[in-house]
């Protein structure tokens, strides 16, 4: 198949060309065709026209020597007389002396007077006398003739006088000659020939066909003849009695289309020559067509390859010109789109240092390379409050200011970027710890500065983490991570940087390993039920139990709650987990009921569990299933997770309440709750967080605290629930203070359900 362009375009041209002279050639060739059909059918029409013209002069010949003969007075007077031999004599003078080959004298009787064949041999008179006085064409004695009848008068008739002239093959050259048309006798029915111009052998042919139209025809197709059949009789050509006589007027098909022949010989000779032309004006226009356009190709090629310095010059004026000016307009667009686009994407378009991308390569080139150097990775802290609270235009101009200030005053040899958010990067290639300390010190005043913004002043804390590579990762991933650890460290210590130390990410990577195995944990129900005893303060009875999820893995091995929830929340198995726990509580409260014991059960749910809609409808189908009654289940939310989303969370907790079950605040005191919202909080207990209660004998401000909320409780009608009892001393500082409901280590750590029936079985109320 024909790829290039230049020979495509060739190949169409020549196409175009060979298809428009084929074209003219078969039309030249059908009109050609069709006009020498035309000329030799008119040729043998003027033959046959000219024929007829001959013999009718021949007639008016033999006529006027008919007419010399009887009006000779001395032939008049023998035939008068009868005078036999004078009337032989001048027949016999008369016809050696006009050319006549049959001579015929009968009386009107029609009784032979003199004659050179036998009357018997000829037409009757009355038929002669009706060619009047025209040449006919008669045979006689397998001759034809051509006869002319004329009267003798003296001067009555007294005789006819038939005279005729032989058709022989001579007279049929002779007409040949002046017709341009062969011209031959025939008899068609008995295959005879009686005159003919043909060649002998032809003529032989002629008179061996079979005697029919349709052997004729043939024969003459075989021959490339065309021809002209006249019969005599049907015909103007000349009077005939024999309704088998005919005249075939023939001529050469080859030799009449000679003309034509060679007419299409110089058409297609000319066609030839037009087509070589159009094919070398069509390669001249193809290759310069082409050039340019491979031209372009190339630059194509090239701006592929991503060089956009080579300028696209064609030098010409037409439209490929044109055309290559825009092209290299267009390569120089590109190249500046390009450059724009590879800036974008390399660099943060809020600070214009390199963003994430660009730090990630030029980190990775240099541990391919085998350099060594340090990543720190500078974190704002709180930067997120700042946008809350400031919003986000204010937020983008400090981490442009932020921005701007490092990039003013890092040394050189220090590359710097921003990796995302509120994450700025420093890498020092062929650097050290020691030349990373010293930039910190000249940068870590330059950052306590005032930050002003308008006519506000601003006061910005920094963490950064740093450490050295390849000694603490030989990925970008690995080494930003740990960075990141560091600077977290450093927030929590408080410091302005903290260097990575060797086993600082095994909490990262035993979170890694937790949101792994959480989905097969919670999927295939390997999470388990622990309950603690919940007890009233004042009597030291059993109550009731909070359920509490616990999950042991074979890898991990105990992974607490505070562990694992908060990654459930992130992931969103968090629901998955609260159907399962839901259920398995609401299953034990069951059995319990069923064994006789009144308890209660305690549930936790997360700040998630309240923007599940369907939460009221789950609870309640599953306690009129099991048969239980809503007011012995307490729903436990922290103060955070009704901070999340106040409204959601009071409307919702509004509908659990309206279903029945009880609603406590877990951890109070510890959260951001006012008591502006907990008047609005549809809540029957609060229940004091632990930090409260484990010092609660010997801490004189915790037991404040308590006192003033079991107050306040008191106050509001709502129970309380103190958890983290550690000792008797606590129970009875509770007890004296009025709290209601208590729960802690010094009665019993959190069982599973076996261990718990035999503790409960066990448990008797201190005196």
């Amino acid at each position: 198949m024909v790829k290039s362009f230049r020979s495509r375009l060739l190949l169409m041209f020549a196409s175009l060309a060979g298809g428009v002279l084929l074209i003219s050639l078969i039309a030249v060739w059908l009109a050609t065709s069709n006009q020498s059909e035309r000329t030799i059918e008119r040729e043998l029409e003027v033959s046959e026209r000219v024929l007829g013209e001959l013999l009718a002069a021949r007639s008016a010949q033999l006529l006027q020597a008919a007419e010399v003969l009887t009006n000779d007075f001395g032939f008049r007077e023998a035939v008068a007389s009868g005078d036999e031999q004078t009337i032989i004599s001048a027949l016999i003078n008369h016809g050696e002396r006009i050319g006549t080959d049959l001579m015929v004298l009968q009386s009107p009787a029609g009784e032979q007077i003199a004659a050179t064949h036998e009357l018997l041999l000829l037409p009757p008179q009355s038929e002669l006398i009706a060619m009047d006085q025209s040449a006919g064409l008669v045979l006689v004695d397998d001759v034809i003739y051509q006869l002319v009848t004329v009267p003798v008068n003296a001067p009555n008739l007294i005789a006819w006088a038939t005279l005729g002239f032989a058709v022989d093959n001579e007279l049929a050259v002779l007409m040949q000659q002046l017709t341009n048309a062969n011209i031959s006798f025939i008899d068609l029915q008995h295959a005879q020939v009686f005159a003919s111009s043909l060649p002998a052998a032809q003529q032989a042919a002629i008179r061996a066909l079979p005697g029919t139209l349709n052997a004729l025809t043939n024969w003459l197709a075989e021959q490339d003849m065309a021809a002209h059949l006249v019969n005599l009789q049907e015909s103007n050509l000349a009077f005939s009695t024999d309704d088998d006589l005919y005249i075939l007027l023939t001529t050469d098909r080859a030799a009449a289309a000679a003309e034509f022949l060679q007419l299409r010989r110089q058409y297609i000779g000319i066609g030839v020559g037009t087509l070589l032309v159009a094919l070398l004006l069509a390669g001249i226009t193809a290759r310069r067509i082409n050039q340019p356009l491979a031209r372009l190709s190339e630059a194509a090629e090239t701006l592929r390859s991503g060089d956009y310095s080579e300028p696209v010059e064609l030098n010409r004026s037409d439209e490929f010109g044109q055309l290559g000016k825009a092209f290299d307009s267009m390569r120089q667009a590109i190249g500046e789109r390009e450059q724009h686009i590879v800036y974008q994407v390399e660099h943060d378009l809020l600070t214009g240092l390199p963003n994430r991308t660009s730090f990630q390569r030029r980190l990775n080139q240099s541990l391919q390379n085998g350099s060594s150097g340090v990543l720190g990775v500078l974190n704002l802290i709180r930067f997120r409050e700042i946008n809350d609270r400031l919003g986000q235009r204010i937020g983008d101009q400090i981490l442009q200011l932020v921005g701007k200030r490092l990039e003013n005053n890092i040394a050189d040899g220090w590359w710097l970027g921003r990796l995302a958010g509120d994450e700025f990067v420093l890498l020092g290639d062929s650097k050290d710890l020691q030349d990373f300390e010293q930039l910190l010190a000249r940068l870590k005043p330059l950052l306590e500065q005032r930050w002003i913004l308008g006519a506000s002043h601003y006061l910005l804390d920094f963490r950064i983490g740093y450490l050295e590579y390849p000694d603490h990762g030989e990925d970008v991933d690995t080494l930003v991570r740990r960075a990141q650890i560091c600077s977290t460290l450093a927030k929590q210590k408080k410091q302005f940087a903290r260097a990575y130390d060797v086993g600082m990410d095994e909490s990262y990577m035993r979170r890694l390993q937790i949101l792994k195995a959480l989905p097969e944990a919670v999927s295939q129900n390997k999470l388990q039920l622990h309950f603690q005893p919940k007890l009233d303060c004042q009597q030291g009875n059993v109550i009731g139990a909070e359920a509490l999820v616990r999950w042991r893995h074979d890898e991990l091995g105990v992974v607490r709650p505070d562990e694992f929830i908060p990654l459930a929340e992130q992931t969103g198995e968090i629901n998955r987990i609260t159907r399962w726990v839901c259920a398995a509580a609401l299953d034990q409260l069951q059995l319990w009921h069923e064994q006789g014991h009144g308890l209660m059960m305690a549930i936790n749910l997360s700040a998630l569990d309240l923007q599940w809609d369907e939460l009221g409808d789950y609870l309640t189908t599953l306690l009129r299933e099991r048969g239980l009654p809503p007011d012995k289940v307490t729903l436990e939310v922290t103060e955070s997770a009704v901070m999340a989303d106040p409204e959601q969370a009071i409307e919702r907790l509004g509908q659990l309440r309206a279903a029945g079950m009880r609603i406590s605040i877990d951890d109070y005191g510890t959260g951001y709750s006012s008591l502006a919202q907990l008047k609005r909080l549809p809540v029957d207990e609060l229940k004091l967080d632990r930090s409260f209660i484990t010092e609660l004998s010997d801490n004189m401000a915790d037991q404040t605290i308590v006192r003033s909320t079991l107050a306040l409780a008191q106050e509001m009608k709502l129970a309380t629930v103190a958890e983290g009892v550690e000792d008797d001393a606590a129970w009875q500082v509770l007890r004296s203070l009025g709290c209601q409901t208590m729960q802690g280590f010094y009665f019993s750590r959190p069982l599973a359900a076996t261990e718990f029936d035999k503790w409960l079985q066990s448990y008797k109320a201190p005196q």
